[in-house]
């Protein structure tokens, strides 16, 4: 085996081994697209968040709600977000195709 592919076999390793390790600690891997101005915000976000403790609780808090919504937890939560969508007071007509489908053959 020549050097080069022994330090790609222990790179890729020592990458595996990195993430076990993350995933056992209760981290995953995200990527996301942004804005280029933006990329050092994530990335401050993202390291906030991982080290956890009360600028991680304070930023959860300033931005979750921002980007979240809860989900509805009864019917009455379920109808009280339908019933603030843009589209409720539209006139949709929405009609169910009652064809019998199509045939298949299980064999």
């Amino acid at each position: 085996m020549t050097v080069e592919r022994r330090q790609d076999k222990d790179a890729s390793g020592r990458v595996a081994r990195f993430r076990r390790k993350a995933v056992a600690g209760g981290t995953q891997r995200v990527e996301v697209s942004v804005p280029a101005d933006d990329v050092m915000l994530v990335k401050a976000m993202a390291g906030a968040l991982r080290e956890g403790g009360a600028p991680a609780e304070r930023l959860r808090a300033v931005i979750g709600p921002m980007v979240s919504r809860p989900q509805a937890r009864t019917g009455a939560e379920l109808l009280r977000f339908l019933r603030a969508s843009p589209l409720c007071d539209s006139d949709i007509e929405v009609e169910r195709d009652r064809s019998t489908g199509r045939s298949a053959a299980f064999e």
